[in-house]
């Protein structure tokens, strides 16, 4: 449902922008090229430097489409047709000019390839060579003639006065032996023999032919309903028709071409043949009314009647018209760039459309106040750009929510084995030594906070027993204060309380007003009942977000430049909240410094245990870039290592643990500094007590004791992991 609803947001809105309208409601939003080319589209690849299509269409399904979008793109269709049939022509649509062709009627012939064409000729009499175009146009002219001929009384002895042509007139004598041969090929007559052999057969072959005008006649024909064919059904002006003597030869040559008449002859027989064709248009114009013609039409009922009596047509049309039924499952959908600015592009050069970029587009328009993306801003701002953020958040959760199903649901449900139970594999290969999971990855399932649709709740114990469930409480903090020796840190956590609070406290000068003067509490005993006054971390849950940021930023190495992009402030913002911190927390500089030199200097860095990373990059003085990654690495690496060490060592005490092999539990898996375990119901609480004295006690096979206590939070009374977080 919430899917659903996201999709409709963002296909609403985009169907009210300018271009691309109902088209808006079929936008295939896991497509990354159709998002591509609607956003970004028209902008230049940075690898080709070639101006990307800013208009494209695609071909959709017409099952994958929803009713309101089939039926509003009919319509948009329908009218837009009225209006550029009234305005005779107009832009032609959204694609405009250049797409017209494409828009028009097509008939059945448009639908048959050149084999069906061709067997359709030969059953005609017709000629069976050139291209599918000039087959298609010698087929319609054919059935279209008959079709007037019938409606207007008009019969083949009617066309006498247009001279039918002899035999003699095919200039057999003129054409070379390879041309005469291939004439024999086509009509299926012998190819032995001389040149005058093939003449005689040739003559011989057309005599035959009932009657002998029959080729000629529907040739003339053919000519004919080209010049009424629905586009073109004005007669030409008669000064054409008396003009003839006037004109050059190369003209009178040339106008015998494009009626369709043959260009051989002396220059009388020429103009004699051009009055004469110019006279019978003019004969079929008169006996049939222009406005009352539809070659459509026409040519639909004629294919009709005549497949009646003839197998063959009738084969044809039946596979013709599977084959229109077929094409009525698709629909063209045609997608114009709305013409933004692309903000990171791919190792091709392309716009990237992946979910930062689309959420760097959102930003958070719910949030309060709203932090509004770059979309707020092309869209003009105000209620327009609100509304574009709104939309683009919507997108990024639907990305989000498929994501989920496909990582999450889809994928676990294959993997598990008959007892409905799922198997991971754990490795040792990262960077930093910590565990990684795969086959599933059981690692990467949805924080609490983020898991909207409970999917730990499908991870449960088998019947009769419960999960313990137990994590360490800011280890990473904690490894970083004591690595440092951080007085102020340190001393934090010995009082306890929210780490990330008191960071507020220290970061925000209004912040540490409203604590002196009573408004909010910074810690509370909740033993004693609910607080008198409103906590922090929910009076400036901003705030202490932010400062929660900055803590972990601080153990990872991230820049100024990282923190601005995370909170939406600029460089020099981030710059002055992070030298404030460490105003306060000066050895946690100096312990960074010297271990960034250690790694330029020696190329590694070591973790608690010792275990150490090698850097090479370090000590590349010509490349600051990788000398930057790698110092950001010489400095993360010792606290998600060590952090590492420690969650390693409490697994081994919880495994070799006698207590825990008496009571029955078993460990099942670790999930970086959190470890989950299955047991008996009944000897739970006795198991998690000691489950917390292995965690908070690791220290063995080399691990020294932190300058500051370990913390672990966890439960033993639930019988799945969402409940039990």
């Amino acid at each position: 449902a919430d899917r659903k609803q996201h999709i409709e947001t963002f296909l609403k809105w985009a169907s009210t922008k300018t271009g691309i309208g109902p088209y808006g409601l079929a936008l295939n939003l896991a497509s990354s090229v159709q998002l591509c080319t609607y956003l970004f589209g028209g902008c230049v690849n940075q690898k080709t430097k070639e101006k990307t299509e800013d208009v494209r269409v695609f071909r959709v399904a017409r099952e994958e489409m929803s009713e309101e979008a089939y039926k509003a793109i009919r319509e948009w269709e329908e009218e837009e047709k009225k209006r550029n049939e009234e305005s005779g022509g107009g832009e032609g649509g959204v694609l405009g000019d250049e797409n017209d062709a494409e828009k028009q009627q097509k008939d059945e012939f448009d639908f048959m390839n050149a084999s069906q064409l061709k067997r359709i000729c030969k059953e005609r009499n017709l000629k069976v060579s050139g291209k599918k175009e000039e087959l298609q146009e010698r087929l319609r002219g054919h059935f279209l003639a008959a079709a007037t001929t019938s409606a207007t009384s008009l019969h083949p002895e009617t066309m006498t006065s247009t001279s039918p042509k002899t035999t003699t007139e095919h200039d057999f004598k003129k054409m070379l032996k390879k041309d005469l041969t291939d004439l024999c090929k086509e009509h299926q007559l012998k190819v032995s023999g001389n040149k005058a052999d093939l003449i005689g057969r040739l003559e011989e072959y057309f005599d035959s032919i009932e009657p002998p005008q029959q080729l000629e006649v529907q040739e003339e024909k053919e000519s004919i309903m080209n010049k009424l064919s629905p586009t073109n059904l004005s007669p030409p002006p008669l000064s054409s028709f008396e003009d003839y003597d006037s004109m050059s030869d190369d003209d009178i040559r040339d106008a015998c071409t494009a009626r369709g008449v043959p260009d051989t002859g002396s220059r009388k027989t020429l103009i004699n043949r051009l009055r004469e064709d110019s006279a019978f248009v003019l004969e079929i114009l008169s006996a049939s009314s222009p406005k009352d013609y539809d070659g459509y039409q026409n040519l639909a009922a004629q294919l009709e009647k005549e497949s009646r009596k003839d197998e063959v047509l009738a084969d044809i049309l039946r596979e013709v018209k599977a084959k229109t039924e077929e094409e009525s499952k698709w629909v063209d959908v045609v997608v114009r760039s709305i013409g933004m600015e692309p903000i990171k592009f791919t190792a091709g050069g392309a716009p990237s459309v992946t979910a930062d970029v689309l959420k760097k587009l959102a930003g958070d328009p719910y949030e309060n106040p709203p932090k509004y993306g770059t979309a707020y801003e092309f869209f003009g701002g105000g209620d327009a750009g609100h509304e574009a953020c709104e939309a683009f958040y919507s997108l990024t959760m639907v990305g989000s929510i498929d994501t989920m199903i496909a990582n999450f649901l889809t994928s676990l449900q294959s993997l598990a084995d008959e007892q409905s139970r799922v198997h991971c594999s754990l490795n040792l290969n990262t960077d930093t030594g910590r565990l990684s999971s795969r086959m599933p990855n059981l690692q990467n399932q949805p924080a609490l906070e983020k898991d909207k649709y409970k999917i730990r709740k499908s991870f449960e114990a088998s019947p009769g027993n419960n999960l313990i469930v137990a994590d360490y409480g800011q280890l990473e903090l904690r490894l970083l204060a004591s690595m440092t020796k951080c007085t102020s840190m340190i001393e934090a956590f010995e009082m306890g309380g929210d780490f990330h609070s008191r960071t507020a406290l220290g970061m925000f000068d209004y912040i540490q007003k409203a604590v002196k003067d009573g408004e909010c509490l910074l810690e509370w005993d909740y033993s004693k009942g609910e607080p008198p006054k409103p906590m922090l971390k929910d009076l400036y849950a901003s705030e202490r977000r932010k400062a929660k940021t900055l803590n972990f930023s601080i153990a990872y190495g991230k820049t100024a430049h990282g923190l601005s992009q995370d909170w939406g402030v600029s460089q020099q913002e981030a710059q002055d909240m992070l030298q404030k911190w460490y105003d306060s927390r000066p050895e946690v500089l100096d312990w960074q410094d010297q271990t960034k030199a250690n790694a330029r200097r020696f190329g590694i860095t070591r973790t608690l245990m010792g275990r150490y990373r090698q850097l090479p990059d370090a000590m590349d003085k010509k490349n600051w870039r990788n000398v930057g990654r790698a110092e950001r690495a010489s400095i993360n690496t010792p606290i998600q290592g060590g952090a590492a060490d420690v969650a390693m060592m409490a697994m081994i005490k919880i495994n070799d643990s006698p207590i825990l092999k008496k009571l029955g539990w078993i460990l099942l898996l670790q999930i970086h500094d959190e470890v989950i375990l299955e047991g008996p119901e009944e000897t739970a609480e006795e198991a998690f007590e000691e489950v917390i004295k292995c965690m908070e006690n690791p220290w063995v096979y080399g691990l020294d004791k932190t300058a500051v206590p370990l913390l672990v939070d966890g439960s033993y009374i639930h019988k799945n992991w969402y409940d039990a977080k």
